[in-house]
């Protein structure tokens, strides 16, 4: 036998007569070419993890350009080294498809390179060559029994080290790092431009921080170009503090506290904007505006008692309002010493100070208290922008003072801040009230204050000097009306002030208990000063009973609830009660100021009887005048006898007719005095009817010019009297109405008690004998308008007579 072949040889000098081993050569050849396809694959993957690695961690951002273009090449040529070497290394040789296949089968056999050699003999005699041909067919026979092992890479032994392992390991690491940014950062290898150079451990972080106020989060710049949606007003931050951008449109630098020691560059968003950052990255800012703040009454402002105003409001705003103000306006001819007053309001209890709120405002003290001004409510946002409400006329509320001589000086000191240029008759008023101290039993005090006043408005003053005389007559008019109390009504405002401010910010329980024991301290001293609570020693006052009055006990059992509210962490309700307790406190009145205006309706009740009463003798008595001017009987007056008895007669009449008007005229005179002040536009009428009295009185002289004349006059006053009473008793209505208002939120105080859905008392001994009125109207005033109505048809012709008469009995007493 020859040796063995080179592997060489060509292929039909070196076992082509067995198809058998060309079929399982090639097969063996593949299998190596599978696996060192399998190596190249491993090789460049481990590779090119390593590369996704380093740019996932952000390599390629913080090294230069230079160093990017090193670095990629570095990973370029490795790939293609092995690549390449792959390549040269070309198909498999036989030898080692040979090696291959022999692996697999009996080692001592060796079929696949046995049956691969040739006999060294060319011309071998027939027993060598049949042995040789047997030798053959048992190489066949072992090669046919031996199989193809499949590829086996043999990556391990290769890869000692597993850096494969560490590669994926090391990418999935830097993939978590990278986050949504992997594509960009992998993308920053091949940026290989100039202008992108940036210094050693560098990177660009940029983020829209919206306002607090809008309570949304920051916004960071995508890895890509894109649009942007921030509210306005947002911070655009940059670090770091040099980097170098391109901005256009609403983007305002902002200049940190320290410059030397800053970090980062801001810019204020206020308008659209488009920014370029260093790395490349655009974006189109688009600003979501900040909407003014919408606010509306959603009560009809209500004036107090004691000189405040309860307003209802509704705010509305995109994000939420920070204040609320009451804005007033006054249109005059004259300059005053004050402007209008600007009250602070507070906010809703809802999120973000939104929704539905309620506040009482202090208007006592201001010097337009009374007057007809313009009122806004507006509302103003974080952002500094403001909404205002449609503009409504109301007349500021004003204190009651019940002494003549303290709301004289509150007058005085009115027209003086209004109109300082008219401190000349305010100055003849004063020294009109400092007249006889002794008969009007003025105080020293408030006399020697009325002097130094009247001296405050000599000569030139200025507008300061003439504010310190308008304080001073506020100041008597208080001392005058209040005494001591007006410094506990003010710590009880402050006390309760001081809890509603405490549960807004919500502080701790032990603050708010020491709050609500403050509030309950001022109430009593408040209510011990009004008379309303006895001192100790003192009885209490048996006080009338009225379903819509408030005791001690209610207010302090008020004061409980707001308590165990606020202990059981409802905050609403206890806001609801203290706003409550606001409402009463605001409207109390003391026990003597409710036997005064007790008193007065009376008196205004007694004054609309007699004016009532006045109107129907006037009536009758021109219903006479008229008789005796219609039946004159002529024909007893041509008679010599009895002509002249008959004209004395009508002489003596027309004396009594005259003497009758002249008592109606004086009782009409007595009854305006007693009126006084009180009688308000009811005055002119009954002046007009004073006048036309007198008018008839004198044309029913000796002198007179006639009955004619006086019916004329006679009907003249029974309209103005008329007119009066009418007014009167609106005026009447306007103030039971305000005092059935305030008593009905007095009444829901206590829980509903006070008066029945229909109007009727609900409690008292006296309940169930009070007749039910459904106009609610005084008994007076509802014969009145009885009276009006039976005169009205009484004046209508067109009736049947049997009606007329009727109605002519019904008038007359």
């Amino acid at each position: 036998m020859t040796d063995k072949q080179d592997a060489d040889t060509p292929e039909d000098e070196t076992g082509a007569n067995s198809p058998q081993l060309e079929t399982m050569l090639r097969r063996s050849a593949a299998a190596i070419l599978a696996e060192r396809l399998w190596r190249l694959g491993a090789a460049l993957a481990t590779l090119g993890l390593f590369f996704l690695a380093l740019s996932w961690i952000g390599l390629w951002r913080a090294v230069s350009v230079e160093a990017r273009v090193a670095g990629v090449a570095l990973f370029g040529f490795a790939a293609f080294f092995l690549l390449a070497r792959e390549i040269a290394r070309g198909w498999p040789r036989r030898r080692a498809a040979l090696h291959r296949l022999d692996a697999g089968a009996d080692a001592a056999l060796r079929p696949a390179a046995s049956l691969d050699d040739t006999l060294a003999a060319k011309d071998a005699d027939p027993a060598t060559a049949a042995l040789w041909s047997l030798h053959r067919k048992r190489l066949e026979a072992a090669l046919a029994s031996t199989p193809v092992a499949p590829p086996s890479p043999r990556v391990p032994e290769r890869d000692p080290y597993a850096l494969r392992a560490f590669a994926l390991v090391a990418a999935i690491a830097a993939a978590f790092v990278a986050g949504d940014e992997k594509r960009a950062r992998l993308a920053a290898a091949f940026d290989w431009r100039a202008v992108n150079l940036l210094g050693a451990s560098q990177r660009i972080d940029a983020w829209f921080e919206p306002p607090a106020y809008t309570g949304r989060p920051p916004i960071v710049l995508a890895q890509e170009s894109g649009v942007i949606e921030a509210p306005a007003n947002s911070l655009l931050r940059l670090r770091p503090a040099d980097t170098s951008v391109t901005m256009e449109g609403g983007l305002a630098p902002v200049e940190p506290a320290d410059p030397p020691a800053a970090k980062e560059r801001s810019y204020s968003l206020t308008g659209d904007a488009r920014l370029a950052l260093p790395d490349g990255r655009t974006f189109d800012v688009a600003v979501i505006p900040d909407r003014p703040p919408a606010i509306s009454l959603s009560d009809k402002p209500r004036n107090n008692v004691r000189g405040s105003m309860t307003l209802g409001y509704r705010a509305e705003d995109d994000y939420g309002v920070a204040g609320v103000e009451a804005v007033f306006s006054r249109k005059a001819k004259h300059r005053a010493l004050y402007e209008p007053p600007r009250m602070a309001l507070p906010p809703p209890a809802g999120p973000g100070a939104l929704g539905e709120g309620k506040a009482t405002i202090d208007l006592a003290d201001s010097p337009y208290a009374g007057a007809k001004v313009a009122m806004q409510l507006v509302a103003k946002d974080a952002a500094g922008n403001e909404g205002a409400s449609d503009p409504v006329e109301v007349i500021l509320p004003q204190r009651r003072f019940t002494k003549p001589l303290a709301r004289a000086l509150v007058e005085q000191r009115r027209n003086l801040a209004l109109d300082p240029e008219a401190r000349a008759n305010v100055r003849a008023a004063l020294e009109a009230l400092s007249l006889a101290p002794e008969a009007f039993d003025t105080p020293a005090a408030v006399h020697l204050g009325l002097r130094a006043a009247r001296r405050g408005l000599e000569g030139r003053r200025s507008d300061d000097d003439l504010r310190g005389v308008a304080d001073m007559l506020w100041a008597m008019a208080l001392s005058i009306e209040d005494g001591d109390s007006s410094q506990a009504e003010r710590d009880l405002r402050a006390a309760e002030k001081a809890l509603r401010e405490a549960m807004q910010r919500g502080d701790s329980e032990e603050e708010i208990a020491k709050r609500s024991q403050e509030l309950r301290a001022a109430l009593d001293k408040f209510l011990e000063q009004l008379g309303a609570r006895p001192t100790p020693g003192q009885q209490p006052r048996e006080s009338a009973s009225d379903g819509n009055s408030v005791t001690p006990e209610d207010l302090q059992s008020m004061l409980d609830d707001i308590e165990k509210a606020m202990k059981s962490g409802d905050m609403e309700e206890a806001q609801r009660l203290l706003d409550e307790l606001q409402d009463i406190m605001e409207n109390v009145q003391t026990a003597q100021e409710g036997v005064r205006q007790s008193q007065r309706n009376r008196e205004m009740s007694k004054a609309l009887k007699e004016l009532d009463q006045l109107s129907r003798e006037e009536q009758q008595l021109r219903d006479d005048t008229f008789q005796g001017m219609k039946n004159p009987d002529d024909e007893d007056e041509d008679r010599p006898g009895r002509g002249g008895a008959k004209g004395q007669q009508r002489s003596d009449d027309s004396g009594g007719e005259r003497n009758r008007q002249k008592s109606l005229r004086e009782r009409l005179e007595r009854q305006q005095d007693a009126l006084g002040a009180d009688g308000g536009e009811a005055d002119e009428e009954l002046d007009e009817a004073r006048k036309a009295m007198k008018e008839a009185e004198e044309a029913l002289g000796p002198q007179g010019e006639g009955r004619g004349k006086a019916v004329d006059a006679q009907g003249r006053a029974v309209q103005a009297l008329r007119k009066g009473a009418d007014k009167l008793a609106q005026q009447m209505r306007g103030e039971e109405g305000e005092e059935g208002q305030q008593g009905a939120g007095r009444s829901r105080a206590r829980g509903g008690k006070g008066r029945d859905p229909l109007g009727r008392s609900s409690q008292g001994k006296n309940a169930s004998r009070e007749k039910y009125d459904p106009l609610g109207l005084p008994p007076a005033q509802r014969a009145h308008r009885v009276q009006e109505e039976l005169r009205r048809r009484l004046g209508q012709p067109e009736r049947p007579t049997e009606e007329l008469d009727y109605l002519q009995r019904l008038l007359r007493r």
